[in-house]
């Protein structure tokens, strides 16, 4: 519980700036810093986060990721010091680091520092954090199926959905409070994200002094290039890979989400705009909440996780589909323009007004199945001493696919980068079944052996 708690506040001071990122700094910046964010966490993943868990314990490595996301969210406040509006001339001479490609803000050299060095460090303690979060929640069903009898795959299932309700819970309540902070009580964003460093600070201080669930002395034998390959141990086991779909295909659609259709559907939405991102955030995380028990209950209940799966991957292919809409086209909307003052005609999901909404709504409940079952999923394949390489690999797939997807919003690759997004949601069921099928063949040779 003091882990849900604490990481959740932690983790909910982080997905705000994710966000934001292209709103308040432009497109150019935002994704240039949520892909640093997603690409540094995805290599610290790789090899800083088994290390860290392997000798610093799953408590002491989550405080150290928590530290550095505290650092990240200060830096991208203070950034913000340093981001002009784009005006009639465009940015003007000397004004900007560059003209933003979306057309609406102008940073200068200092906001690309604060924002792109900030998002290296959050990526830095990323890595660590969720492969510390994985190993924590492995060894915590473990001990709980030792000391009861109770079999470790139901236990996944109850305990993955009781993290996702706090953890989802908290971040809807921060992302509903930051809305009111800027939009209603017209709290600045900068001094908004400053409050929101020194409650991920609180949270870090509050996780420091709780207890372990695995002592680090039980992996402190080990040579620290063994504790740093964890998880690349796995990669000749396909089944780290053929369990990866989910992760892959949420990773694309968190990037596209945040990038793509916050900048150019809901920022441009003339009922909507930047100001309701907050809260529209708080809408994901709320049904994230909410459908992350229901999957818990159904899945103990049918005895397997696969039809679960199956509705996340529908809900990512909706979005993608609800892209290639384009009417209505909007209606007594003043124009808009691009970096090059060329007028940009609004149609499509921007022009849906509240409507907008249903990519929230799918975004929420394709979550609740990455935030819980995805998860219980690779506590059930990879138990015991595989936990850190199983959990490192499941936020090295999923930070993969979301600096990927970041990369091509910063290059302004426009919607059509639902293609790997599509592909992935189709694809999961299919990996899984047969990840399923070759885990059973084995536990079938061991029996008879």
């Amino acid at each position: 519980m003091v882990m849900c708690i604490c990481f959740g506040l932690n983790h909910a001071a982080v997905t705000i700036p994710v966000a934001y990122g292209s709103s308040v700094y432009g497109g150019t910046v935002g994704n240039a810093s949520n892909a640093c964010l997603y690409g540094v966490c995805m290599l610290s993943a790789l090899f800083l986060g088994p290390l860290f868990t392997n000798s610093l314990g799953p408590k002491n490595a989550l405080v150290l990721g928590m530290l550095f996301y505290c650092i990240y969210v200060f830096l991208f406040a203070i950034g913000l010091n340093f981001v002009d509006d784009f005006g009639e001339d465009g940015c003007g001479a000397g004004l900007s680091f560059g003209e933003d490609g979306f057309g609406d803000k102008c940073p200068q050299a200092l906001a690309w520092i604060c924002a792109v060095g900030g998002g290296i460090l959050g990526g830095l303690g990323a890595g660590s954090l969720w492969t510390a979060q994985g190993a924590f929640f492995g060894a915590i069903c473990e001990e709980i199926s030792d000391a009861t009898g109770t079999t470790l795959g139901i236990l996944t299932a109850q305990l993955s959905s009781t993290f996702a309700i706090i953890f989802l819970g908290q971040e809807c309540l921060w992302k509903v409070l930051f809305t009111l902070l800027t939009k209603y009580a017209e709290l600045e964003f900068l001094v908004a994200f400053l409050i929101y460093g020194a409650l991920a600070s609180l949270a870090t201080v509050g996780m420091f002094f709780g207890k372990d669930a695995r002592p680090k002395v039980s992996a402190t034998a080990q040579p620290l290039c063994a504790k740093a390959s964890a998880a690349l141990n796995l990669w000749s086991d396909p089944k780290i890979w053929l369990v990866s779909g989910n992760n892959i295909t949420f990773g694309f659609c968190a990037a596209y989400l945040n990038g793509y259709v916050n900048a150019n559907y809901t920022s441009k939405n003339p009922t909507l705009g930047k100001d309701f991102l907050g809260f529209l955030g708080a809408i994901v995380a709320l049904i994230a909440t909410l459908s992350s028990k229901m999957y818990g209950i159904l899945a103990e209940k049918m005895g397997t996780k696969v039809p679960i799966i199956l509705t996340g991957s529908l809900c990512f292919l909706g979005i993608a589909l609800l892209s290639l809409i384009t009417a209505p086209s909007c209606d007594n909307v003043p124009p808009q323009f691009d970096a090059n003052l060329q007028p940009v005609l609004l149609n499509g999901p921007a022009c849906w007004g509240w409507g907008l909404v249903v990519f929230y709504v799918l975004q929420g409940l394709g979550r609740g199945v990455y935030e819980s079952t995805n998860k219980a999923i690779f506590a059930d394949f990879f138990p015991g001493e595989k936990s850190v390489g199983g959990f490192a690999n499941c936020i090295l797939q999923n930070t993969g696919s979301s600096t990927i997807g970041f990369i091509m919003g910063t290059f302004h690759v426009g919607k059509w980068d639902i293609i790997p997004l599509i592909i992935g949601a189709v694809a999961t069921v299919p990996m899984l079944a047969l990840a399923t099928q070759m885990k059973q063949n084995e536990s079938t040779v061991v029996a008879e052996n």
